[in-house]
Protein backbone atom coordinates (compact mmCIF):
# COMPACT_ATOMS: atom_id res chain seq x y z
CA UNK A 1 0.00 0.00 0.00
CA UNK A 2 2.81 2.28 1.07
CA UNK A 3 4.71 1.72 -2.41
CA UNK A 4 1.40 2.31 -4.37
CA UNK A 5 0.61 5.42 -2.21
CA UNK A 6 4.29 6.87 -3.66
CA UNK A 7 3.72 6.04 -7.05
CA UNK A 8 -0.06 7.33 -7.17
CA UNK A 9 1.08 10.72 -5.72
CA UNK A 10 4.24 10.96 -7.79
CA UNK A 11 2.15 10.13 -10.98
CA UNK A 12 -0.28 12.98 -10.32
CA UNK A 13 1.87 15.41 -9.62
CA UNK A 14 3.92 14.83 -12.54
CA UNK A 15 0.27 15.78 -14.39
CA UNK A 16 -0.36 18.49 -12.27
CA UNK A 17 3.16 20.04 -12.95
CA UNK A 18 3.47 19.23 -17.26
CA UNK A 19 6.45 17.95 -17.03
CA UNK A 20 8.07 16.01 -19.89
CA UNK A 21 11.79 14.56 -20.90
CA UNK A 22 13.74 17.27 -22.68
CA UNK A 23 17.84 18.80 -23.29
CA UNK A 24 18.62 22.01 -22.03
CA UNK A 25 21.74 23.92 -22.54
CA UNK A 26 25.16 23.86 -19.54
CA UNK A 27 25.75 26.90 -18.63
CA UNK A 28 28.80 28.03 -16.65
CA UNK A 29 29.32 29.06 -13.83
CA UNK A 30 32.67 29.63 -11.11
CA UNK A 31 33.30 28.09 -7.57
CA UNK A 32 32.27 29.98 -4.33
CA UNK A 33 34.41 33.07 -3.64
CA UNK A 34 35.93 32.96 -0.54
CA UNK A 35 35.89 36.22 0.94
CA UNK A 36 35.49 37.95 4.59
CA UNK A 37 32.77 40.18 3.03
CA UNK A 38 30.34 37.46 2.13
CA UNK A 39 26.37 37.60 2.37
CA UNK A 40 26.06 34.22 4.38
CA UNK A 41 22.43 34.62 4.80
CA UNK A 42 20.06 31.75 5.07
CA UNK A 43 18.19 31.48 1.20
CA UNK A 44 14.92 29.90 1.64
CA UNK A 45 13.51 28.80 -1.50
CA UNK A 46 9.86 29.05 -2.00
CA UNK A 47 7.67 26.79 -4.34
CA UNK A 48 4.67 28.04 -6.81
CA UNK A 49 1.39 26.59 -7.58
CA UNK A 50 0.92 22.44 -6.82
CA UNK A 51 4.59 22.52 -5.79
CA UNK A 52 5.83 20.90 -2.13
CA UNK A 53 8.80 21.42 0.55
CA UNK A 54 11.07 19.72 2.72
CA UNK A 55 9.46 18.02 5.32
CA UNK A 56 6.54 16.01 2.73
CA UNK A 57 7.37 12.54 1.64
CA UNK A 58 6.96 13.39 -1.93
CA UNK A 59 10.28 15.77 -1.76
CA UNK A 60 12.28 13.00 -0.94
CA UNK A 61 10.86 10.78 -3.57
CA UNK A 62 10.75 14.01 -6.28
CA UNK A 63 12.36 17.37 -5.06
CA UNK A 64 10.69 20.77 -6.20
CA UNK A 65 13.33 22.31 -6.77
CA UNK A 66 15.74 19.92 -8.75
CA UNK A 67 13.13 17.16 -10.02
CA UNK A 68 14.87 14.62 -11.41
CA UNK A 69 18.54 16.22 -11.69
CA UNK A 70 18.54 15.96 -7.91
CA UNK A 71 17.91 18.70 -4.67
CA UNK A 72 18.88 21.86 -5.26
CA UNK A 73 18.71 22.59 -1.89
CA UNK A 74 21.05 19.46 -1.15
CA UNK A 75 23.05 20.85 -3.88
CA UNK A 76 23.74 24.61 -2.37
CA UNK A 77 24.35 23.12 1.15
CA UNK A 78 26.75 20.71 -0.37
CA UNK A 79 28.46 23.92 -2.18
CA UNK A 80 28.32 25.88 1.61
CA UNK A 81 25.33 27.63 1.79
CA UNK A 82 22.65 27.66 3.70
CA UNK A 83 19.50 26.42 1.74
CA UNK A 84 16.22 25.24 3.42
CA UNK A 85 13.09 24.39 0.71
CA UNK A 86 9.74 25.77 2.37
CA UNK A 87 6.34 23.85 2.11
CA UNK A 88 3.35 25.83 1.76
CA UNK A 89 -0.35 25.30 0.19
CA UNK A 90 -0.26 23.96 -3.19
CA UNK A 91 -3.30 25.66 -4.27
CA UNK A 92 -3.98 28.43 -1.51
CA UNK A 93 -4.22 32.34 -1.44
CA UNK A 94 -1.25 34.81 -1.70
CA UNK A 95 -2.33 35.96 1.53
CA UNK A 96 -2.73 32.34 3.00
CA UNK A 97 0.33 30.80 1.86
CA UNK A 98 2.37 33.99 3.20
CA UNK A 99 1.10 33.58 6.46
CA UNK A 100 1.56 30.09 6.15
CA UNK A 101 5.66 31.00 5.54
CA UNK A 102 5.98 32.80 8.84
CA UNK A 103 4.33 30.20 10.81
CA UNK A 104 7.09 27.45 9.28
CA UNK A 105 9.67 30.10 9.53
CA UNK A 106 8.60 30.39 13.07
CA UNK A 107 7.48 26.70 13.91
CA UNK A 108 4.25 28.30 14.64
CA UNK A 109 0.41 27.51 13.96
CA UNK A 110 -0.95 29.47 10.73
CA UNK A 111 -2.96 32.60 11.64
CA UNK A 112 -4.40 33.63 8.95
CA UNK A 113 -5.83 36.74 10.48
CA UNK A 114 -9.20 37.36 12.21
CA UNK A 115 -10.26 40.19 9.85
CA UNK A 116 -9.26 38.09 6.54
CA UNK A 117 -10.92 35.20 8.15
CA UNK A 118 -14.05 36.40 8.56
CA UNK A 119 -13.64 38.35 4.77
CA UNK A 120 -13.54 35.08 3.52
CA UNK A 121 -15.62 32.34 5.30
CA UNK A 122 -13.10 30.34 6.53
CA UNK A 123 -10.97 29.36 9.56
CA UNK A 124 -8.70 31.64 11.31
CA UNK A 125 -6.04 29.01 12.39
CA UNK A 126 -4.67 26.64 9.75
CA UNK A 127 -1.90 24.02 10.28
CA UNK A 128 0.64 23.86 12.78
CA UNK A 129 4.46 23.96 11.61
CA UNK A 130 7.62 22.47 12.80
CA UNK A 131 10.71 25.59 12.51
CA UNK A 132 11.54 25.29 8.97
CA UNK A 133 15.68 25.72 9.74
CA UNK A 134 16.62 29.44 9.96
CA UNK A 135 17.35 31.33 13.00
CA UNK A 136 14.49 34.02 11.55
CA UNK A 137 13.73 36.56 12.39
CA UNK A 138 17.04 36.93 14.76
CA UNK A 139 18.31 36.39 11.49
CA UNK A 140 18.13 37.46 7.75
CA UNK A 141 17.23 35.67 5.39
CA UNK A 142 17.08 36.04 1.74
CA UNK A 143 13.70 34.73 -0.33
CA UNK A 144 13.82 32.39 -3.60
CA UNK A 145 10.49 32.11 -5.05
CA UNK A 146 9.72 30.22 -8.32
CA UNK A 147 6.61 31.05 -10.10
CA UNK A 148 3.44 31.93 -7.13
CA UNK A 149 5.88 31.40 -4.86
CA UNK A 150 7.20 34.82 -6.17
CA UNK A 151 4.14 36.30 -5.41
CA UNK A 152 3.97 35.12 -2.08
CA UNK A 153 7.41 36.04 -1.02
CA UNK A 154 6.50 39.87 -1.96
CA UNK A 155 3.25 40.18 0.24
CA UNK A 156 5.22 38.58 2.96
CA UNK A 157 7.40 40.84 2.92
CA UNK A 158 5.51 43.75 2.71
CA UNK A 159 3.32 42.26 5.98
CA UNK A 160 6.94 41.71 7.65
CA UNK A 161 7.28 45.38 7.12
CA UNK A 162 4.15 47.18 7.82
CA UNK A 163 1.79 44.29 8.65
CA UNK A 164 -1.75 44.81 8.45
CA UNK A 165 -3.95 47.82 9.36
CA UNK A 166 -7.17 45.85 8.82
CA UNK A 167 -6.02 43.00 11.14
CA UNK A 168 -4.52 45.42 14.07
CA UNK A 169 -8.50 47.03 14.38
CA UNK A 170 -10.34 43.45 14.30
CA UNK A 171 -8.07 41.63 16.40
CA UNK A 172 -8.37 41.48 20.48
CA UNK A 173 -5.69 42.91 22.21
CA UNK A 174 -2.88 40.13 23.02
CA UNK A 175 -4.27 37.87 20.27
CA UNK A 176 -2.46 39.53 16.71
CA UNK A 177 -0.10 37.44 14.94
CA UNK A 178 3.47 39.38 14.79
CA UNK A 179 3.33 38.95 11.51
CA UNK A 180 0.26 41.72 10.70
CA UNK A 181 1.89 44.30 13.63
CA UNK A 182 4.59 45.97 11.05
CA UNK A 183 7.78 45.25 13.30
CA UNK A 184 9.42 42.40 11.62
CA UNK A 185 10.93 44.25 8.88
CA UNK A 186 14.43 44.90 8.32
CA UNK A 187 14.68 40.98 8.56
CA UNK A 188 14.49 40.34 4.65
CA UNK A 189 18.13 40.94 2.72
CA UNK A 190 16.80 39.84 -1.00
CA UNK A 191 13.87 39.25 -2.99
CA UNK A 192 14.22 36.61 -6.06
CA UNK A 193 11.56 35.82 -8.27
CA UNK A 194 11.99 33.04 -10.67
CA UNK A 195 9.44 33.24 -13.49
CA UNK A 196 6.86 34.40 -11.24
CA UNK A 197 3.28 35.67 -12.31
CA UNK A 198 4.16 39.35 -10.99
CA UNK A 199 1.61 40.93 -12.79
CA UNK A 200 -0.95 37.48 -13.14
CA UNK A 201 -1.08 35.25 -16.00
CA UNK A 202 -3.37 35.45 -19.49
CA UNK A 203 -2.95 31.53 -18.96
CA UNK A 204 -6.34 31.97 -16.89
CA UNK A 205 -7.54 35.09 -18.98
CA UNK A 206 -10.04 32.87 -20.55
CA UNK A 207 -10.68 29.11 -20.28
CA UNK A 208 -8.42 26.70 -22.50
CA UNK A 209 -9.85 24.27 -24.41
CA UNK A 210 -7.36 20.98 -24.54
CA UNK A 211 -7.04 18.26 -22.34
CA UNK A 212 -3.70 19.41 -21.27
CA UNK A 213 -4.64 21.94 -19.20
CA UNK A 214 -7.29 20.11 -17.91
CA UNK A 215 -4.75 17.79 -16.66
CA UNK A 216 -3.54 20.00 -15.02
CA UNK A 217 -6.34 21.62 -13.13
CA UNK A 218 -8.02 18.39 -12.44
CA UNK A 219 -4.60 17.14 -11.03
CA UNK A 220 -4.45 19.79 -8.74
CA UNK A 221 -7.73 19.59 -7.02
CA UNK A 222 -7.81 15.62 -7.16
CA UNK A 223 -4.51 15.59 -4.85
CA UNK A 224 -6.39 18.10 -2.70
CA UNK A 225 -9.09 16.16 -2.14
CA UNK A 226 -6.92 12.72 -1.36
CA UNK A 227 -5.22 15.17 1.56
CA UNK A 228 -9.30 14.53 2.68
CA UNK A 229 -10.24 11.67 1.74
CA UNK A 230 -7.44 9.38 2.01
CA UNK A 231 -5.79 8.67 5.23
CA UNK A 232 -1.62 9.57 5.00
CA UNK A 233 -1.93 11.22 1.82
CA UNK A 234 -0.92 14.61 3.15
CA UNK A 235 2.10 12.87 4.60
CA UNK A 236 3.36 13.21 0.42
CA UNK A 237 1.34 15.97 -0.61
CA UNK A 238 -0.49 17.98 1.54
CA UNK A 239 -3.15 20.34 0.24
CA UNK A 240 -3.21 22.57 3.67
CA UNK A 241 -6.91 23.92 3.33
CA UNK A 242 -7.70 23.26 6.90
CA UNK A 243 -9.16 26.49 7.54
CA UNK A 244 -12.44 25.38 5.11
CA UNK A 245 -12.79 22.30 6.93
CA UNK A 246 -12.57 18.38 6.44
CA UNK A 247 -14.34 15.44 5.78
CA UNK A 248 -13.92 11.93 4.19
CA UNK A 249 -17.52 12.30 2.33
CA UNK A 250 -16.97 12.76 -0.98
CA UNK A 251 -19.93 14.84 -2.02
CA UNK A 252 -18.76 17.00 0.97
CA UNK A 253 -14.92 17.20 -0.14
CA UNK A 254 -15.98 18.43 -3.49
CA UNK A 255 -18.37 21.42 -2.74
CA UNK A 256 -15.43 22.33 -0.79
CA UNK A 257 -12.60 22.26 -3.47
CA UNK A 258 -15.25 23.65 -6.21
CA UNK A 259 -16.20 26.57 -3.42
CA UNK A 260 -12.92 27.32 -3.12
CA UNK A 261 -11.91 27.68 -6.32
CA UNK A 262 -14.70 29.96 -7.42
CA UNK A 263 -13.46 31.96 -4.64
CA UNK A 264 -11.08 35.57 -4.71
CA UNK A 265 -9.13 33.88 -1.63
CA UNK A 266 -7.21 31.29 -3.67
CA UNK A 267 -4.27 30.90 -6.40
CA UNK A 268 -6.62 30.43 -8.95
CA UNK A 269 -7.96 34.23 -8.30
CA UNK A 270 -4.75 35.69 -7.52
CA UNK A 271 -2.70 34.48 -10.41
CA UNK A 272 -5.31 36.04 -12.88
CA UNK A 273 -4.32 39.49 -14.49
CA UNK A 274 -6.95 41.34 -12.36
CA UNK A 275 -6.46 39.45 -9.09
CA UNK A 276 -2.77 39.86 -9.29
CA UNK A 277 -3.85 43.79 -9.80
CA UNK A 278 -5.82 43.57 -6.57
CA UNK A 279 -2.86 41.91 -4.52
CA UNK A 280 -0.46 43.88 -6.05
CA UNK A 281 -2.47 47.00 -4.85
CA UNK A 282 -1.42 46.37 -1.45
CA UNK A 283 2.26 45.73 -1.79
CA UNK A 284 5.18 48.20 -2.32
CA UNK A 285 9.14 47.58 -3.07
CA UNK A 286 10.42 48.31 0.97
CA UNK A 287 13.65 50.46 0.68
CA UNK A 288 15.81 47.92 2.55
CA UNK A 289 15.36 44.62 0.55
CA UNK A 290 17.36 43.77 -2.70
CA UNK A 291 14.94 42.32 -5.36
CA UNK A 292 15.62 40.27 -8.24
CA UNK A 293 13.56 39.18 -11.36
CA UNK A 294 14.35 36.02 -13.49
CA UNK A 295 12.15 35.97 -16.30
CA UNK A 296 11.55 33.22 -19.18
CA UNK A 297 10.75 32.93 -23.07
CA UNK A 298 10.50 29.54 -24.93
CA UNK A 299 8.36 30.86 -27.72
CA UNK A 300 9.08 31.98 -31.41
CA UNK A 301 7.49 34.37 -33.53
CA UNK A 302 5.70 33.39 -36.53
CA UNK A 303 5.44 35.01 -39.84
CA UNK A 304 1.95 36.02 -39.02
CA UNK A 305 2.93 38.00 -35.43
CA UNK A 306 1.79 35.40 -33.12
CA UNK A 307 4.44 33.81 -30.72
CA UNK A 308 4.45 29.92 -30.96
CA UNK A 309 6.72 27.61 -28.43
CA UNK A 310 9.86 26.27 -29.24
CA UNK A 311 9.93 22.51 -30.06
CA UNK A 312 11.67 21.93 -26.57
CA UNK A 313 9.01 22.87 -24.45
CA UNK A 314 7.27 20.79 -22.00
CA UNK A 315 4.13 19.06 -24.49
CA UNK A 316 1.88 19.57 -21.64
CA UNK A 317 2.66 23.45 -21.23
CA UNK A 318 1.70 23.59 -25.00
CA UNK A 319 -1.31 24.63 -25.20
CA UNK A 320 -1.24 27.13 -22.31
CA UNK A 321 1.92 28.76 -24.67
CA UNK A 322 -0.08 28.57 -27.63
CA UNK A 323 -3.06 30.63 -26.17
CA UNK A 324 -0.83 33.09 -24.69
CA UNK A 325 0.83 33.43 -27.78
CA UNK A 326 -2.02 33.81 -30.35
CA UNK A 327 -2.32 37.20 -32.06
CA UNK A 328 -5.51 39.32 -31.11
CA UNK A 329 -6.60 42.76 -31.19
CA UNK A 330 -5.34 44.64 -27.84
CA UNK A 331 -8.41 44.31 -24.89
CA UNK A 332 -8.47 45.76 -21.81
CA UNK A 333 -8.85 43.17 -18.92
CA UNK A 334 -12.13 44.07 -16.37
CA UNK A 335 -9.68 46.04 -14.09
CA UNK A 336 -8.06 47.90 -16.26
CA UNK A 337 -4.97 45.90 -17.79
CA UNK A 338 -4.15 46.64 -21.75
CA UNK A 339 -3.37 42.76 -22.91
CA UNK A 340 -1.41 43.37 -26.01
CA UNK A 341 1.45 42.26 -28.68
CA UNK A 342 3.81 42.81 -25.55
CA UNK A 343 2.07 39.77 -23.53
CA UNK A 344 2.53 37.50 -25.93
CA UNK A 345 6.23 35.88 -25.64
CA UNK A 346 6.34 33.27 -22.65
CA UNK A 347 7.52 30.12 -20.54
CA UNK A 348 4.83 28.50 -21.36
CA UNK A 349 2.61 29.05 -18.29
CA UNK A 350 3.92 32.60 -17.33
CA UNK A 351 3.65 35.87 -19.67
CA UNK A 352 7.21 37.24 -19.75
CA UNK A 353 6.74 40.91 -19.26
CA UNK A 354 4.54 39.65 -16.10
CA UNK A 355 7.82 38.15 -14.80
CA UNK A 356 9.76 41.06 -14.95
CA UNK A 357 8.64 43.36 -12.35
CA UNK A 358 5.84 44.40 -11.26
CA UNK A 359 4.26 47.31 -13.40
CA UNK A 360 3.82 49.52 -10.57
CA UNK A 361 7.33 49.55 -9.02
CA UNK A 362 10.44 50.91 -10.12
CA UNK A 363 12.77 48.32 -12.14
CA UNK A 364 16.41 48.70 -13.64
CA UNK A 365 17.90 46.63 -15.52
CA UNK A 366 20.71 44.32 -13.42
CA UNK A 367 24.02 45.85 -13.33
CA UNK A 368 26.08 43.68 -11.31
CA UNK A 369 28.18 47.46 -10.09
CA UNK A 370 25.46 48.85 -9.24
CA UNK A 371 22.67 47.04 -7.54
CA UNK A 372 20.29 48.90 -5.51
CA UNK A 373 17.70 48.35 -2.86
CA UNK A 374 14.09 49.73 -3.23
CA UNK A 375 14.04 49.06 -6.91
CA UNK A 376 13.63 45.46 -9.20
CA UNK A 377 17.01 44.62 -11.13
CA UNK A 378 15.82 42.96 -13.97
CA UNK A 379 18.07 40.19 -14.96
CA UNK A 380 18.71 39.18 -18.78
CA UNK A 381 15.96 37.16 -20.10
CA UNK A 382 16.57 32.90 -19.82
CA UNK A 383 16.24 31.74 -23.10
CA UNK A 384 15.15 27.92 -24.02
CA UNK A 385 14.36 26.82 -20.92
CA UNK A 386 10.55 26.81 -19.99
CA UNK A 387 8.85 27.01 -16.54
CA UNK A 388 9.47 23.29 -15.34
CA UNK A 389 12.70 23.28 -17.03
CA UNK A 390 14.25 26.26 -14.61
CA UNK A 391 13.53 24.36 -11.66
CA UNK A 392 15.10 21.15 -12.78
CA UNK A 393 12.54 19.31 -15.07
CA UNK A 394 11.68 15.61 -15.44
CA UNK A 395 14.17 14.28 -17.89
CA UNK A 396 15.79 11.38 -16.11
CA UNK A 397 19.03 13.36 -15.29
CA UNK A 398 16.84 16.77 -14.78
CA UNK A 399 17.75 19.88 -17.18
CA UNK A 400 21.32 20.51 -17.77
CA UNK A 401 22.53 23.72 -16.27
CA UNK A 402 20.05 23.81 -13.42
CA UNK A 403 21.87 23.36 -10.43
CA UNK A 404 25.01 25.98 -11.70
CA UNK A 405 22.24 28.95 -12.50
CA UNK A 406 21.01 28.12 -8.21
CA UNK A 407 24.63 28.37 -7.07
CA UNK A 408 25.57 31.90 -9.49
CA UNK A 409 22.54 32.99 -8.04
CA UNK A 410 23.33 32.28 -4.74
CA UNK A 411 26.80 33.61 -5.04
CA UNK A 412 25.69 36.63 -6.58
CA UNK A 413 23.31 37.07 -3.17
CA UNK A 414 26.31 35.98 -0.84
CA UNK A 415 27.99 39.66 -2.95
CA UNK A 416 25.24 41.72 -1.32
CA UNK A 417 26.41 44.28 1.11
CA UNK A 418 25.36 43.33 4.61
Amino acid sequence: MKNLLQKVVVCLVTLSLGIAALAYPVSATQSIRDTPEKNCAPIVLVHGLGGWGEGTKLYDIVPYWGAMGGDIKAYLNKQGYEAYAASLSPIASTWDRACELYAHLTGTRTDYGEAHAKAHGHERYGPEYDTLGPDWPAESIHLVGHSYGGATIRLFAQLCAEGSVDERKATPTGELSPLFNGTLGGNIVSITAVSSPLNGTTAMLEPVKGVEVDIIEISLYTLAAMDDLIPGFGEYYPARLQQFGSSTNVSDVARKLVEFSQSVDSAQHDLSVDGAKEVNRGIHCQPDIFYFSYASDTTRETVWGSHVPKAAVTPLLLESSLLMGQKREPMTTSGGTVIDKRWMPNDGLVNTISAQYPFEEPYKDYDAKNVETGVWQVMPIVKDWDHIAIVGGMRPDGASGVMEFYLALAQMLERLPQ
